[in-house]
């Protein structure tokens, strides 16, 4: 399942019944081509090392003219980790649903928060040392790439989980 996919799943965790004909009204729409500055920074590296992780596995040219041979390939390698650690979250929030048994609403949420928090804060750590290992030019190059693929982001959900869905940062 994807992560844009579970995340829907559990920001409608809950979700009142009671509020389903009065949806519209209660909804935010993120649209990163007018307004990029509502796409989290983890939501935007999770989609970077998506996509240097998966097809021909290699840098977008402007960045890709500025590494060595040493610096491209930690980029690979941590994009293929992130994508890992990724999808272990995925398994751990899955198997927290299936298995939530009599566990409250309130319970329950609480932990699914935890984990995605957790794994959102390792998407980070993965871009830090991303950034970190690279020159300064090469860097720079990489974090542009980053922020050009908010424009191309777009998602709808209830207004009161607009604060947990930027979370961490």
């Amino acid at each position: 399942m994807g992560s844009l996919v579970l995340m829907a799943v559990l920001l409608g965790f809950q979700s009142s019944p009671g509020n389903a004909g009065n949806a519209a009204a209660g909804m935010v729409q993120i649209d990163g081509a007018t307004r990029p500055e509502l796409v989290p920074q983890w939501s935007v590296w999770a989609y970077v090392f998506r996509i240097l992780a998966g097809g021909p596995r290699q840098l977008p040219t402007p960045v890709l003219r500025l590494v060595s041979r040493d610096e491209e390939a930690l980029v690979l390698k941590e994009a293929a980790a992130a994508q890992k650690s990724d999808a272990a979250c995925q398994a751990r929030l899955a198997d927290l649903l299936a298995k939530r048994g009599d566990a409250s609403v309130d319970a329950l949420d609480a932990r699914l928060r935890d984990i995605t928090v957790e794994c959102r804060r390792d998407t980070l750590r993965a871009r830090d040392r991303v950034l970190e290992a690279l020159n300064a030019e090469a860097a720079a190059a990489l974090t542009a790439f980053a922020e050009s693929t908010k424009a191309g982001t777009s998602i709808s959900l209830p207004k009161k989980n607009l604060a947990r869905f930027l979370e961490p940062e």
